[in-house]
């Protein structure tokens, strides 16, 4: 067992004792209900660090149903824990607040039936987070407007999609439903920044037919991510070719219209190179762009944004952060991204961080939605 499944296995550990002895100890449950209370809970955090131990080590191609199923089962309960902790927390922290300021004591947050009502919240919290999922992707359309741009490419819409994770976890359906509203929105334009699988490709032939019914006029372009490294990354990367995507590894392609150039680089993630591949090589990239082209960067990451801006970029398009995904993630992801979600200015140049069309692990969000972008590109009014 290496270094970092001993530490998660500890933290985990750390965890389970620390939720059990703040859900017990306000209680007047008999002997045998607080038994069977820390029993639960053993379970439910034995089958976390069991499964992810397991699926860690495992390399097997098999596609028995049962893993699937063991997987999802797993990740459902991680996000129930998620909830939680997070809600135990919470309470500790307003305990702390009534101590500190003396406040008068809230008895309804105490006692048998707080902690039953705190053990059923959670439940409802992956209702509402998967029905959340069910709903599909919703669409966010961002028009951006550059002085730059020549008139030739005024009012193209560029449909950005990123971290949709491919895995045994996600529905052949929700994929193809992703397909589906792209392919009515006929963009000009498709762009994926990485983490589209998050998996064998040999285990998903249904959801890369339906990949292929993409199109557009100028072109589908893609990027892989860090979560396309850990699957036998070239297998994956050829898949993606062989469905007629340009691939972007530190390359850059050229749309050529009326005359005007438009240049739309890419470059592979970062952890690429803890893989033994090749990572981002920005003199690589810089060799290929031209001063007068109006120029597009697909990044996986959007923390290269400020490197990557002096090269002459005017738009980069990001994903990675999932806007966190998920309650309390949403809130601290800001503490970990500097861009998290959304549009920004960097320099001169603009970046949009998608929070992901699809979802990683548990089958839920919470504080944010599945994402497919629709970014406009737009010369300013003349009133501007």
């Amino acid at each position: 067992m290496g270094p970092f499944r001993i530490l998660a296995s500890t933290c985990i550990l750390v965890t389970f004792m620390y939720v059990s002895h703040q859900l017990v100890r306000f209680t007047d449950l008999s002997w045998w209900m607080t038994l069977a209370l820390i029993s639960f809970l053993a379970s439910l955090f034995a089958l976390v660090i069991g499964s992810f131990l397991f699926y860690w080590k495992e390399r097997n191609l098999d596609h028995s149903p049962w893993r699937d199923w063991l997987l999802d089962g797993a990740l459902t309960v991680m996000a129930y824990i998620n909830f939680l902790v997070t809600i135990v927390i919470l309470r500790d922290i307003f305990y702390f607040g009534e101590f500190l300021f003396h406040l008068p004591s809230q008895q309804f947050m105490w006692g048998t039936e707080a902690t039953i009502t705190i053990l059923v919240i959670p439940i409802a919290l992956l209702f509402v987070g998967h029905g959340i999922v069910r709903a599909g992707p919703r669409l966010t359309k961002v028009p951006i407007r550059f002085p730059e741009l020549p008139e030739t490419f005024d009012n193209v819409k560029i449909v950005h999609i990123t971290d949709l994770h491919i895995s045994p976890s996600m529905p052949v359906t929700f994929v193809e439903k992703v397909v589906e509203r792209v392919c009515e929105l006929k963009p000009d334009m498709i762009v994926f920044t990485g983490d589209i699988l998050d998996s064998f490709v040999e285990k998903h032939e249904e959801e890369f037919a339906a990949l292929a019914k993409l199109s557009a006029p100028l072109g589908v372009f893609y990027v892989p991510g860090n979560h396309e490294y850990y699957w036998e990354p070239l297998k994956g990367i050829a898949a993606f070719r062989d469905l007629g995507y340009r691939v972007l590894l530190n390359e850059t392609a050229e749309v050529v219209k009326d005359g005007a150039t438009l240049q739309i680089s890419g470059i592979p993630d970062p952890s690429a190179v803890h893989f033994g591949h090749e990572g981002p090589c920005y003199e690589k990239i810089k060799s290929q762009l031209q001063p007068e082209s109006f120029k597009i960067l697909l990044s996986h990451q959007p923390s290269v944004a400020k490197k990557m801006e002096p090269l002459g970029y005017h738009l980069q398009f990001s994903g990675h952060t999932h806007g966190g995904q998920f309650f309390p993630w949403n809130w601290l992801i800001i503490f970990f991204e500097r861009y998290s979600q959304g549009l920004y200015r960097v320099g001169k140049m603009r970046l949009y961080v998608n929070q992901g069309t699809g979802y990683w692990g548990p089958r839920l969000r919470l504080g944010t939605y599945c994402e497919l972008a629709e970014i406009v590109l737009r010369r300013p009014s003349k009133k501007e």
